[in-house]
């Protein structure tokens, strides 16, 4: 099991894009053959939000390319970890201690509290992760 960032999982909606379909992306997508990922519940927010943007604002998706993209996510095993509303709002105070987004930290926790590795594409969220001696999949 391992904690996955939507900045994975949002790479998997842009096949063949070099910026977005990377070595990374594929390895942790390979990963989920074999195992669960878990996420804040902040990550369906994350991945809502760049499937309208991508198609709506961006014109990056076709419809048909976001249903598809959907029906890869529907598939892997990826499950929600939830928390009560207050220890969500909690994580301002960690953001702070972290020096990071109240986003970034809830991916952070999770790891933390679950003693789990993380997947990310964002740099700043590895080098926290290491800094709390969690592994960053590679």
């Amino acid at each position: 099991m391992f904690v996955l960032d939507a900045s994975v999982a949002i790479s998997w909606c842009f096949p063949g894009e070099a910026s977005e379909d990377t070595a990374y992306s594929r390895s942790v997508l390979r990963r989920l053959v074999l195992e669960t990922a878990v996420v804040p519940e902040i990550w369906a927010f994350e991945i809502a939000n760049n499937m309208y943007v991508s198609h709506t604002k961006r014109r990056r998706t076709s419809e048909e390319q976001l249903m598809e993209y959907l029906a890869l996510l529907k598939a892997l095993p990826i499950v929600q970890d939830s928390q009560p509303l207050w220890m969500n709002v909690d994580l301002e105070s960690l953001a702070r201690k972290f020096e990071i987004t109240a986003y970034d930290v809830a991916y952070l926790a999770l790891a933390i509290r679950r003693k789990l590795p993380i997947a990310t594409t964002d740099e700043l969220l590895k080098q926290k992760a290491r800094d709390q001696g969690l592994e960053v999949l590679l």
